[in-house]
């Protein structure tokens, strides 16, 4: 039985609790939150014997094979770095780090230390998104060369304990919240190519709407445009508040092949378009999904990459790229130029 330690038990906390039961094989053993009514609450529900207040205190203090680090962005690295030089094995909720220089110091420290460092981008591991990905590993589609990638919400800011909407903390805004989810399933169907440049503009507009309660000093909605090797490419936009249409609000995902089209997010799951007629149409051909998703395949995978049957995806090298492409957007918006990767 592997030994989990949970670190943070918000809700990713409790997501990874409920996804490390579900895949089983693993036991949660220790809990650590500032909070204790968050921490109570896991132990009850997990019958989890050991809690801290501190995820320093849990890393020295635990029996640990596997932590789930689900803490402020900012936290991110120092705890990280503690655990794999413990000889702890990491799952760390995303954004990875605060930018790409904290992702290759935890890139180099899992190398060192031989661990498995693997980044919770969960929606991987959806059913749309798993569902996609086995299309295009069969070719249905042809050769992917571009996806056009958005999550925006209408009214979606986040609050927490305050920490989101302040750089120093988190990273930045929408871009690096959603919008690296997005980012990342795109970029893995695509086959994860080598970025080449990135373009982007960002906007800070929560004040004008005076819904925000806190001094948010990052933005709010952003779009950019990346190029990689093989000249393909990627469209993002991702927004926590915006004025559009009711229904536009959430996850749209397309993708475009020499052989076909497939839509991930439809009400009836992922969508595959191919055989179409000189006109354009083409007919609807639904794409089944795997049994296993979410949180419980995520857990699942860790339980084979710890095995030896998988490396761990996306890890350590996976993080660094993307946290690559986000700098480079979000250096783009500050210069107003196209930045060289």
């Amino acid at each position: 039985m592997t030994r989990v330690g949970i670190a943070g038990a918000g809700w990713p906390g409790a997501a990874h609790a409920k996804g490390y039961q579900d895949a089983g094989g693993f036991k949660i053993v220790a809990i650590a939150d500032l909070i204790p009514a968050r921490r109570e609450k896991l132990k009850s529900e997990y019958q989890i014997e050991l809690d801290f207040a501190d995820a320093r205190e849990l890393i020295e203090r635990a029996p640990l094979d596997v932590l789930s680090v689900c803490l402020p962005t900012h936290l991110h690295m120092e705890t990280v770095l503690a655990a794999l030089k413990k000889g702890i094995h990491v799952v760390c909720e995303s954004p990875p780090a605060l930018d790409a220089a904290q992702a290759r110091r935890l890139m180099t420290a899992a190398e060192k230390a031989g661990k498995i460092l693997m980044y919770a981008l969960q929606r991987r591991f959806g059913p749309a998104e798993q569902a996609a990905e086995q299309a295009t590993h069969k070719g249905y589609a042809g050769d992917l060369y571009h996806a056009r990638a958005s999550w925006l919400r209408t009214r979606g800011v986040p609050v927490g304990t305050g920490w989101y909407g302040e750089k120093a903390r988190s990273g930045g805004g929408a871009l690096i919240d959603v919008g690296l989810h997005l980012l990342d399933v795109a970029w893995h169907l695509l086959g994860k190519p080598a970025p080449v440049a990135a373009f982007a503009v960002v906007h800070q507009r929560i004040k004008d709407l005076g819904i925000a309660e806190l001094n948010y000093d990052v933005e709010d909605l952003a779009v950019g445009v990346m190029k990689f090797e093989g000249n393909k490419s990627i469209e993002l936009a991702a927004s926590w508040v915006a004025n559009q249409a009711p229904q536009h609000n959430g996850t749209s995902l397309r993708l475009y092949g020499t052989a076909g089209g497939i839509e991930v997010y439809t009400p009836g799951g992922a969508t595959m378009y191919r055989n179409f007629t000189a006109k354009g149409e083409a007919k609807a051909s639904p794409l089944k999904p795997p049994k296993v998703v979410h949180h419980a395949a995520m857990m699942r995978h860790l339980k084979g990459a710890l095995a030896g049957k998988h490396p761990a995806a996306p890890g350590p090298a996976e993080g660094f790229a993307l946290m690559q492409m986000i700098d480079a957007l979000y250096k783009s918006a500050a210069t107003g130029k196209s930045v060289s990767m």
